[in-house]
Protein backbone atom coordinates (compact mmCIF):
# COMPACT_ATOMS: atom_id res chain seq x y z
CA UNK A 1 0.00 0.00 0.00
CA UNK A 2 0.78 3.30 -0.95
CA UNK A 3 0.31 6.76 -0.56
CA UNK A 4 -2.07 8.80 1.79
CA UNK A 5 -5.53 10.61 1.27
CA UNK A 6 -6.88 13.50 3.13
CA UNK A 7 -10.47 13.60 4.52
CA UNK A 8 -11.59 17.38 5.21
CA UNK A 9 -14.31 17.55 7.71
CA UNK A 10 -16.68 20.72 6.85
CA UNK A 11 -20.04 19.50 8.11
CA UNK A 12 -19.95 21.73 11.26
CA UNK A 13 -22.64 24.69 11.41
CA UNK A 14 -20.37 26.86 13.29
CA UNK A 15 -23.25 28.44 15.54
CA UNK A 16 -20.30 29.89 17.48
CA UNK A 17 -18.92 31.88 14.56
CA UNK A 18 -22.42 33.71 14.03
CA UNK A 19 -22.46 33.56 9.97
CA UNK A 20 -25.68 32.84 8.03
CA UNK A 21 -23.66 29.84 6.46
CA UNK A 22 -21.55 27.01 7.55
CA UNK A 23 -18.66 27.73 8.48
CA UNK A 24 -16.87 25.83 5.79
CA UNK A 25 -18.31 28.45 3.34
CA UNK A 26 -17.04 31.31 5.33
CA UNK A 27 -14.73 33.76 2.93
CA UNK A 28 -11.04 34.33 3.87
CA UNK A 29 -9.92 36.65 1.34
CA UNK A 30 -12.71 35.97 -0.77
CA UNK A 31 -12.69 32.36 -1.23
CA UNK A 32 -14.35 30.02 1.35
CA UNK A 33 -12.38 28.38 3.68
CA UNK A 34 -12.74 25.13 2.88
CA UNK A 35 -11.10 26.25 -0.59
CA UNK A 36 -7.97 27.15 1.65
CA UNK A 37 -7.93 24.23 3.44
CA UNK A 38 -8.39 21.98 0.51
CA UNK A 39 -5.46 23.90 -1.63
CA UNK A 40 -3.11 23.77 1.03
CA UNK A 41 -3.87 19.52 1.17
CA UNK A 42 -3.74 19.37 -2.54
CA UNK A 43 -0.35 20.81 -2.69
CA UNK A 44 1.47 18.23 -0.28
CA UNK A 45 3.20 15.29 -3.20
CA UNK A 46 2.19 12.50 -0.67
CA UNK A 47 -1.64 13.13 -0.69
CA UNK A 48 -2.88 11.58 -3.82
CA UNK A 49 -6.65 12.54 -3.26
CA UNK A 50 -8.83 14.48 -0.70
CA UNK A 51 -12.62 13.45 0.17
CA UNK A 52 -14.82 15.94 1.68
CA UNK A 53 -17.48 16.23 4.19
CA UNK A 54 -19.50 18.45 2.82
CA UNK A 55 -22.18 20.12 5.36
CA UNK A 56 -25.77 18.40 4.91
CA UNK A 57 -27.75 20.51 2.33
CA UNK A 58 -24.81 22.20 1.02
CA UNK A 59 -23.13 18.70 -0.96
CA UNK A 60 -24.14 20.13 -4.49
CA UNK A 61 -22.94 23.44 -3.53
CA UNK A 62 -20.04 21.98 -2.62
CA UNK A 63 -19.01 19.99 -5.30
CA UNK A 64 -19.51 22.75 -7.83
CA UNK A 65 -16.29 24.61 -5.81
CA UNK A 66 -14.24 21.69 -6.76
CA UNK A 67 -15.90 20.72 -10.22
CA UNK A 68 -12.28 20.97 -11.97
CA UNK A 69 -10.29 19.17 -9.73
CA UNK A 70 -10.42 15.27 -10.12
CA UNK A 71 -8.55 14.64 -7.19
CA UNK A 72 -11.43 15.72 -4.90
CA UNK A 73 -14.29 14.06 -3.88
CA UNK A 74 -17.08 15.08 -1.95
CA UNK A 75 -19.57 13.46 0.36
CA UNK A 76 -22.30 14.24 2.86
CA UNK A 77 -21.38 14.63 6.14
CA UNK A 78 -23.36 13.39 8.97
CA UNK A 79 -24.51 15.04 12.22
CA UNK A 80 -21.19 14.63 14.37
CA UNK A 81 -17.89 14.93 13.23
CA UNK A 82 -16.91 10.92 13.44
CA UNK A 83 -20.32 10.60 11.14
CA UNK A 84 -18.92 12.70 8.93
CA UNK A 85 -15.10 10.92 9.03
CA UNK A 86 -16.91 7.61 8.36
CA UNK A 87 -18.38 8.90 5.61
CA UNK A 88 -15.78 10.33 3.77
CA UNK A 89 -13.22 7.43 5.02
CA UNK A 90 -15.76 4.90 3.66
CA UNK A 91 -14.94 6.28 -0.24
CA UNK A 92 -11.19 6.24 0.15
CA UNK A 93 -9.74 3.87 -1.55
CA UNK A 94 -8.03 0.71 0.34
CA UNK A 95 -4.94 0.71 -0.98
CA UNK A 96 -3.80 3.99 0.59
CA UNK A 97 -1.24 3.61 3.58
CA UNK A 98 -2.54 6.36 5.81
CA UNK A 99 -5.26 8.87 6.34
CA UNK A 100 -5.19 12.20 7.21
CA UNK A 101 -8.07 13.96 9.31
CA UNK A 102 -8.31 17.67 8.91
CA UNK A 103 -10.68 20.60 9.63
CA UNK A 104 -11.71 23.14 6.91
CA UNK A 105 -11.59 25.70 9.84
CA UNK A 106 -8.18 25.26 10.22
CA UNK A 107 -7.33 27.18 6.57
CA UNK A 108 -4.00 27.83 7.02
CA UNK A 109 -1.37 25.29 8.63
CA UNK A 110 1.72 25.35 7.81
CA UNK A 111 2.85 23.00 5.10
CA UNK A 112 5.57 21.39 7.01
CA UNK A 113 3.02 20.61 9.87
CA UNK A 114 1.13 18.09 7.27
CA UNK A 115 4.62 16.26 6.29
CA UNK A 116 5.53 16.28 9.89
CA UNK A 117 2.39 14.23 10.30
CA UNK A 118 3.29 11.85 7.58
CA UNK A 119 6.62 11.30 8.45
CA UNK A 120 5.73 9.74 11.61
CA UNK A 121 3.15 7.58 10.18
CA UNK A 122 6.10 6.73 8.15
CA UNK A 123 8.47 6.46 11.25
CA UNK A 124 6.39 3.34 12.50
CA UNK A 125 3.78 5.22 14.54
CA UNK A 126 -0.19 4.12 14.84
CA UNK A 127 -1.15 7.82 14.66
CA UNK A 128 0.22 10.93 14.22
CA UNK A 129 -1.26 14.61 15.97
CA UNK A 130 0.38 18.00 15.80
CA UNK A 131 -0.13 19.63 19.30
CA UNK A 132 1.28 22.57 21.14
CA UNK A 133 2.07 22.83 24.85
CA UNK A 134 -0.14 24.68 26.84
CA UNK A 135 -0.09 27.84 28.39
CA UNK A 136 -2.59 28.23 30.60
CA UNK A 137 -3.20 26.32 34.15
CA UNK A 138 -5.83 23.90 33.56
CA UNK A 139 -8.15 22.93 36.00
CA UNK A 140 -10.75 19.81 35.87
CA UNK A 141 -13.66 20.70 37.84
CA UNK A 142 -16.64 18.29 39.20
CA UNK A 143 -20.45 18.89 38.42
CA UNK A 144 -20.62 22.03 41.40
CA UNK A 145 -17.83 23.70 39.73
CA UNK A 146 -15.01 23.14 42.30
CA UNK A 147 -12.04 21.79 41.13
CA UNK A 148 -11.21 18.46 41.79
CA UNK A 149 -7.53 18.23 40.00
CA UNK A 150 -5.04 20.19 38.34
CA UNK A 151 -2.92 18.08 35.52
CA UNK A 152 0.80 18.97 34.97
CA UNK A 153 0.79 21.77 32.12
CA UNK A 154 4.41 20.32 31.55
CA UNK A 155 2.44 16.95 30.24
CA UNK A 156 -0.28 18.66 28.45
CA UNK A 157 -0.73 19.07 24.82
CA UNK A 158 -3.80 21.22 22.74
CA UNK A 159 -3.81 19.20 19.68
CA UNK A 160 -4.64 20.18 16.39
CA UNK A 161 -4.88 18.99 12.52
CA UNK A 162 -4.38 17.46 10.42
CA UNK A 163 -4.13 13.87 12.30
CA UNK A 164 -2.73 11.49 10.61
CA UNK A 165 -3.27 7.38 11.12
CA UNK A 166 -2.35 4.46 9.24
CA UNK A 167 -5.45 3.27 7.70
CA UNK A 168 -6.19 0.37 8.94
CA UNK A 169 -6.02 1.46 12.39
CA UNK A 170 -8.05 4.33 11.45
CA UNK A 171 -10.88 1.94 9.71
CA UNK A 172 -11.03 0.13 12.68
CA UNK A 173 -11.60 3.00 15.31
CA UNK A 174 -14.27 3.88 13.37
CA UNK A 175 -15.55 0.59 13.20
CA UNK A 176 -16.22 0.46 17.23
CA UNK A 177 -19.90 -0.02 18.10
CA UNK A 178 -19.49 3.37 20.58
CA UNK A 179 -16.94 5.55 18.30
CA UNK A 180 -17.95 8.99 19.04
CA UNK A 181 -15.14 11.73 19.64
CA UNK A 182 -14.39 15.22 19.28
CA UNK A 183 -11.04 14.15 17.39
CA UNK A 184 -9.88 11.14 15.92
CA UNK A 185 -6.99 10.41 17.83
CA UNK A 186 -9.31 9.35 20.61
CA UNK A 187 -10.83 6.76 18.82
CA UNK A 188 -7.26 5.15 17.89
CA UNK A 189 -6.25 5.30 21.07
CA UNK A 190 -9.24 3.01 21.91
CA UNK A 191 -8.33 0.87 19.82
CA UNK A 192 -5.08 0.02 21.09
CA UNK A 193 -3.17 2.85 18.75
CA UNK A 194 -0.32 4.74 19.38
CA UNK A 195 -0.64 7.91 18.47
CA UNK A 196 2.32 10.08 18.81
CA UNK A 197 2.48 14.17 19.14
CA UNK A 198 4.84 15.86 16.61
CA UNK A 199 5.14 19.84 16.59
CA UNK A 200 2.14 22.16 15.50
CA UNK A 201 2.00 25.67 14.90
CA UNK A 202 0.59 28.65 15.65
CA UNK A 203 -0.80 29.16 12.38
CA UNK A 204 -2.99 26.09 12.79
CA UNK A 205 -5.39 27.85 14.64
CA UNK A 206 -9.46 26.84 14.43
CA UNK A 207 -11.29 29.53 13.22
CA UNK A 208 -14.44 29.67 15.68
CA UNK A 209 -15.57 33.03 16.32
CA UNK A 210 -15.51 36.78 14.48
CA UNK A 211 -12.45 37.27 15.90
CA UNK A 212 -10.53 34.44 14.68
CA UNK A 213 -12.33 35.71 11.16
CA UNK A 214 -9.92 38.48 11.50
CA UNK A 215 -7.11 36.72 12.40
CA UNK A 216 -7.51 34.13 9.93
CA UNK A 217 -7.72 37.62 6.93
CA UNK A 218 -4.72 39.39 8.45
CA UNK A 219 -2.55 36.06 8.22
CA UNK A 220 -3.36 35.67 4.92
CA UNK A 221 -3.04 39.49 4.23
CA UNK A 222 0.65 38.80 5.40
CA UNK A 223 1.53 35.54 3.87
CA UNK A 224 0.27 36.78 0.55
CA UNK A 225 2.62 40.11 1.59
CA UNK A 226 5.80 37.79 1.79
CA UNK A 227 5.14 35.97 -1.45
CA UNK A 228 5.38 38.61 -3.62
Amino acid sequence: MTGYACVVTAAGRGERLGAEMPKALVPIGGRAMLIHAVSLMRARPRISGIVVAAPVGETENVRALFADFADVTVVTGGESRTDSVRAAVAVVPDDVAGILVHDAARPFVPAHVVDTVIDAIEDGADGAVPGIPVIDTIKEVGPDDVIVATPRRASLRAVQTPQGFRADVLRAALALPDADATDDAQLVERVGGKVRVVPGHPDAFKVTTPDDVARAEALLTERIAHAD
